[in-house]
């Protein structure tokens, strides 16, 4: 595939989720922390991230079929003006109220946002070429992640007020620049989009498609473990008292996660597309609970790092592969709502932090307990990779069947 095929709506979506993710990333790993210094406990911090998921997870049965019926461009630009009133509100809250609130409009934007986003770059891009321009994407997410904390810990952190005023205004550049790019080039849908699906598409979607809801139960709970990352991670290691200075150690470890993704995506993307994108999320899965078993077991610095690196790989594995395995499995006409359903793995970011913050309240720093109670759960997720692998294969056999 050659950079010049691909679509400017593309390259817009692409500019600008690395430019807002780059500024996120500046800041949100290190909300967590914000809120601790703040006064609220890690139970509490764990309700607010979870606020955030569970309006995300209530607006994944909206969110996508509303980007078929209505266009994607509403949905995006919709999305993305949310997000920039999110942040400069959160530049400006002290109060708890306040905090759940626009948790809960971070969570709505992101429904309104991610979903038309991915199904617009697979509207605008050939079938053969979506599995590169989806990693592309992957990609400079995970190249906004390796410099965002870094930023953070060379500005020493300087006002975290004003960082988030700087993510504000890269939402307000990523809108203006899609708004001249939909001016320029006018989104075309087809007449399966314009269809218009009803709201009950999603339900209909995860009652019918059994590889698609096996894999949905699955991705749940390997979200729940990859969701401690942003919770239970970063305050167990700025309060750790075995680990000097955490929030600069928490910012070299994610740096650590973006370059391992950076390093390790295009050879675990070449081992998705031979194996199956199903497969894929076993593997990853897999590893991805062996990493957050290691954590547990880390008593020097060194050990969390190369269980960050581990824990990289099965996140790699997974997320490399998610938006084509759901690419894959839609139909035309209802991409927007198989995108949108696959944001009801928000429940595993409703409850991980939950489940993080009590298990810290419970055992302290005492991080076996913790993480090895977190790395169980997450393992469970491998069952359901295992009965989509097989609900796949027989669907396919069904089908070669009716075709001979």
């Amino acid at each position: 595939m050659k950079l010049r095929h691909i679509h400017p709506l593309t390259w817009g979506i692409l500019f600008g989720t690395f430019l807002a993710r780059m500024a996120t990333f500046f800041v949100m790993p290190f909300f967590a922390i914000y809120l601790a210094t703040l006064g609220f406990s890690a139970s509490v911090i764990g309700t607010i991230f979870a606020v955030m998921a569970l309006s995300s997870l209530f607006m994944s049965f909206f969110g996508g079929m509303l980007s078929d019926r209505y266009g994607r461009k509403q949905l995006m630009l919709l999305g993305i003006i949310s997000f920039a009133v999110t942040f400069a509100g959160l530049a400006l809250a002290s109060e708890l109220l306040w905090f759940y609130i626009l948790s809960a409009l971070m969570g709505i934007s992101k429904s309104f946002l991610e979903p038309a986003s991915r199904a617009l770059i697979s509207d605008t891009t050939r079938a053969d070429e979506r599995v590169i321009v989806y990693n592309i994407r992957y990609f400079i997410i995970n190249l906004a992640a390796a410099f965002g904390p870094l930023l953070a810990v060379a500005l020493s952190m300087t006002g975290v007020k004003n960082a988030f005023f700087i993510v504000t205004v890269s939402y307000v550049l990523y809108g203006i620049v899609m708004a001249l790019l939909f001016h320029r080039y006018p989104v075309e849908e087809s007449g399966e989009v314009k269809a218009r699906p009803k709201l009950t598409e999603t339900f209909r979607v995860l009652r019918e498609d059994r590889t698609f809801r096996y894999v949905i139960i699955g991705m749940i709970f390997a979200i729940i473990g990859y969701s401690q990352i942003n919770s239970t991670l970063p305050q167990f290691i700025a309060f750790n008292d075995g680990f000097t200075d955490g929030s600069r150690l928490f910012a070299y470890l994610l740096t650590t996660n973006a370059v391992t993704v950076l390093i390790v995506q295009y050879p675990i993307m070449r081992f998705g597309i031979r194996v199956s994108p199903i497969r894929s999320l076993f593997f990853g899965i897999s590893t991805l609970s062996i990493g957050l078993l290691l954590i547990g077991l880390a008593t020097m610095e060194w050990v969390l790092f190369v269980a960050m690196f581990i824990f990289t790989v099965g996140e790699v594995f997974m997320f490399t592969m998610t938006d084509v395995l759901t690419d894959d499995l839609a139909p035309e006409h209802l991409r927007g709502t198989y995108f949108g359903a696959m944001g009801l793995t928000a429940l595993g970011q409703s409850v991980g932090p939950i489940i993080g913050g009590a298990l810290l309240d419970w055992f302290g720093t005492s991080s076996l307990p913790v993480f090895g109670s977190l790395a169980l759960l997450t393992g469970c997720g491998a069952f359901f990779f295992a009965m989509a692998i097989k609900e796949r294969k027989a669907t396919l056999a069904l089908v070669e069947e009716t075709a001979g």
